[in-house]
């Protein structure tokens, strides 16, 4: 049965909630920790989709600039489109490394992230059992 008092109480805890064999406060905590884990993974996932936007536009931004030295350096037709395929032969290799990059960072990022929330879920579920336990 549970008893709830009218008490209450200035530090937040649940001492004028009551459950049988059930510590209340400890699955607060574990709440909490919960939610503070939720938000570190958030935190990560940001931050690596601003890497990820940070080295596209950094390659756009190259790509766009040597495409623009090909009219500047190129005097006859013939030479603007050896260099243009220059430009685009390089362009594809430095792709191929950017995509290296983001697989990376996303491989690096998603298993730091499926650490945290493991060990997260083995602590919230030992949390669990031990304030269940702790009033028997």
């Amino acid at each position: 049965m549970v008893a709830v008092s009218n008490e209450k109480n200035a530090d937040g805890d649940f001492k004028g909630f009551k459950v049988p064999n059930i510590d209340m406060n400890a699955l607060v905590d574990s709440y909490k920790k919960n939610l503070e884990i939720l938000g570190l993974i958030n935190k990560m996932s940001i931050e690596v989709f601003n890497g990820i936007a940070k080295l596209q536009t950094t390659f756009v931004k190259q790509m766009v600039s040597d495409m623009g030295g090909i009219v500047e350096k190129s005097t006859k037709p013939t030479e603007a489109l050896s260099e243009f395929s220059r430009v685009m032969r390089d362009s594809a290799v430095k792709a191929i490394g950017n995509g290296k990059q983001i697989t990376d960072l996303i491989t690096t990022a998603s298993n730091d992230i499926t650490s945290a929330a493991t060990k997260r879920i083995k602590e919230s579920i030992e949390e669990t059992k031990a304030a269940v336990n702790s009033k028997k």
